[in-house]
């Protein structure tokens, strides 16, 4: 019955929402911060990660400037575990960048030591420019970049436990990998473990080669909900992260019926048995 709320819950937040948005006084005075701040752009981040190669792993980059626009002086800094250092000046645009581990740590003052896979693994780096007096810095021109291992097809597949206090399920699945490429993972018992009657349709997984990321279509577990009258039953990851070094899915997933959504998307964490 809990679930069954759930369904109705979420609609009823949806129209207060809308509502609320629908009324929201959005006459912000922009004008005053026009031509102030010159906001550069990171594309075709590739690989996005560095791994436990301290001395050959890099990520590479692009960065633009909007069409049209100059800056005074632009300069990229790296960020870990409180630690700031400037990293290299940026003197043209476009430009592609190609970042070192080894050269980011040594200009933070970092060993191998003060990097933990698991717990101590995050670098951010962004992007300050200067115009007019003025230094601004900005999403568009920020990212986070993680320390972790290479990818091993092994640790993608096998038994797994997933545990989501969000949806309040808990249970033993099984990861499968395509036999064409490792990087498609099919996930097959969750619906049984929810309470329906096993069956062999699976979740779909695809895990990006250059991030780590985690996404899938819209994948049917069931003719029917588990629980209740509603048909048709979906699962659909919305976001998420393989965890190399452990073989761990972080995802956000929709629940979804021919009737609806439930809301979310809600957190899973899909962990190795060993």
């Amino acid at each position: 019955m809990k679930k069954i709320k759930y369904l109705f819950s979420s609609l009823i937040l949806l129209s207060l929402l809308v509502s609320v948005i629908s009324c929201e006084n959005t006459n912000e005075n922009l004008v005053k911060e026009r031509g102030v701040a010159v906001v550069p752009g990171i594309s075709n981040l590739e690989p996005a990660f560095y791994t436990t190669d301290f001395e050959n792993t890099f990520i590479e980059f692009d960065v633009d400037l909007p069409e049209g626009e100059t800056v005074d002086e632009a300069e990229l800094y790296a960020t870990f575990n409180g630690k700031t250092a400037l990293i290299q000046p940026i003197t043209s645009f476009p430009i592609t960048i190609t970042l070192k581990l080894q050269d980011v740590m040594t200009k933070l003052g970092l060993t191998e030591n003060d990097v933990d896979v698991v717990d101590n693994n995050l670098f951010d780096f962004n992007i300050r420019t200067t115009s007019g007096g003025i230094t601004t810095t900005s999403k568009a021109g920020a990212m986070r970049i993680f320390v972790t291992c290479e990818f091993d097809p092994a640790m993608a597949v096998g038994s797994y436990h997933f545990v989501t206090n969000d949806w309040d399920a808990e249970g033993d699945v099984t990861f499968t990998a395509d036999p064409n490429d490792p990087y498609k993972i099919f996930v097959t018992g969750i619906y049984a473990a929810e309470g329906g009657e096993p069956n062999d349709l699976a979740m779909e997984l695809n895990i990006s080669p250059t991030s780590f990321e985690v996404s899938g279509p819209k994948s049917r577990l069931g003719d029917k909900a588990p629980w209740g009258s509603y048909t048709n039953y979906y699962y659909q990851p919305t976001s998420g992260l393989f965890k190399s070094c452990t073989g761990t899915f972080e995802m956000k997933i929709a629940i979804t019926v021919d009737q609806g959504s439930f809301g979310g998307p809600w957190t899973f964490v899909f962990t190795r048995n060993e």
